[in-house]
């Protein structure tokens, strides 16, 4: 189905649109009526070609990156490759696919672990990925960059250190504004370890590794904490110019899985550790359903936007909140949307507005939601469906740039879309 034109109505429990966000509309409509022009999807692109073709609109799980040029550099998995394409027309059109990983290797692609991709100011392009080692969920944590424009890539090296067959599994990457490179993952090494005791362990452990030269070396893997879920993605988000915010499902009581929030230093500092939701969810088992997380504008520097997804006695369903890291406490509490189906919020900003995407479900079809504030989080506007399939899809993403917000979502009904889905 294209996409719907203007706003539908959605029984949420939303607070009332601001008049500044009543230009949301008009600019909704320009940029689905655009979107009615690329109509590519792998069926058309592979049309009646015998041999495979190699596109991101075939490929799997896409992340993407806009250069300070101006340029959208994706990355995506296809036929046991990581695959990097460049866009000099933010999004039209896409060129031919550059091969990362020479050789083949069983890399896990879905909604919840996808390759990563960012792009210095130097013009460095720094990628991981997760590959699996067996079907038992264990995995390497991998990771590649190209220093001449994509024309090659390094080979691709393992960054877990512990050389255990265990997991390693659903990595984050992130460039802090003076350069630092922080790669966080699941990791399970403290299982193995407790297990040779003879120690229960339960769930998994979250650590990360520091590049300060650009991804040419790392810092020794550094523990965050014990206990976390094992399979939900981690957000991040800077701290200051040097470090980064993450959040991540953990397990507390052994059977409730909320979130918790830790700032990660330079040399394995960890810092404010402490719960950043509670929803009560007791759930043994992995909900694969990971947070979102943006800096707020206020709050020098220590509070978050978070959008996350529970199904707890306190929470249940899609909410928004602002946490304060000073204080360990969460306000402006919000269920953006309770109906059965709707998940995996994504947010972004630029300026003053905050934008955050999700998908909803009506009972028969996917419904891709967009809402947005201009103050902080007080208020925001109605949802507004961006797009509607019956099909298959990805995750929806954001993508900021200084220009920008972009919609960043594969499925199989439209193929690739990165979109801007405001222009103020």
């Amino acid at each position: 189905m294209w996409p719907i034109l203007g706003r539908v109505a959605h029984s949420m429990q939303i607070c009332p649109m601001t008049s500044k966000l009543k230009m949301l509309s008009a600019a909704l409509a320009a940029f689905l009526l655009s979107s009615l022009v690329n109509a590519d999807n792998c069926e058309s692109v592979v049309g009646a070609s015998a041999n495979e073709v190699v596109s991101i609109h075939c490929g799997g799980a896409p992340s993407a990156f806009v250069a300070d040029d101006g340029v959208v550099w994706t990355a995506f998995v296809q036929n046991q490759h990581v695959y990097v394409s460049q866009s000099q027309d933010m999004g039209k059109s896409f060129g031919e696919p550059l091969k990362v990983n020479a050789e083949p290797e069983n890399i896990e692609f879905n909604g919840e672990n996808r390759p990563k991709i960012i792009v210095s100011d130097s013009g460095v392009i720094l990628l991981s990925w997760t590959t699996k080692t067996s079907s038992n969920f264990t995995g390497l944590i991998r990771f590649s960059r190209s220093i001449n424009d994509g024309k090659t890539f390094s080979t691709p090296r393992t960054i877990n250190d512990d050389g255990l067959h265990t997991g390693h599994r659903f990595d984050s990457l992130y460039l802090t504004e003076s350069g630092n490179l922080y790669l966080t993952w699941i990791d399970k090494r403290d299982m193995v370890a407790s297990e040779k005791l003879g120690e229960d362990y339960v769930g998994a452990g979250i650590y990360y590794t520091v590049s300060q030269d650009l991804g040419e070396s790392f810092s020794p893997n550094y523990r965050v904490s014990h206990n976390s879920c094992e399979c939900c993605r981690i957000a991040m988000a800077p701290h200051g110019r040097d470090e980064v915010a993450i959040v991540w499902r953990q397990i507390y009581d052994e059977h409730i899985r909320d979130h918790s929030f830790a700032i990660l230093g330079v040399a394995g500092q960890v810092n404010a550790k402490a719960r950043a939701t509670v929803d009560d969810w007791h759930i043994d088992a992995c909900p694969h359903h990971g947070p979102a997380m943006i800096e707020a504008a206020q709050g020098d520097g220590d509070e978050y936007h978070l959008a996350w997804f529970s199904n707890g006695n306190i929470h249940s369903g899609i909410h928004y909140g602002l946490y304060d890291a000073r204080t360990e406490t969460m306000r402006q509490i919000m269920k953006v949307d309770g109906t059965p189906g709707a998940g995996h919020p994504h947010m972004a900003r630029v300026g003053d507005r905050i934008y955050m995407v999700w998908k909803g479900f009506d009972g028969q079809q996917t419904l891709l939601q967009l809402m947005s504030s201009d103050d902080e989080g007080e208020t925001w506007s109605e949802p507004d469906t961006l797009y509607t399939t019956g099909r298959a899809s990805d995750h929806p993403l954001l993508v900021s740039s200084e220009q920008g917000v972009y919609l960043s979502w594969l499925s199989d009904e439209y193929g690739y879309r990165f979109e801007e889905v405001i222009n103020d």
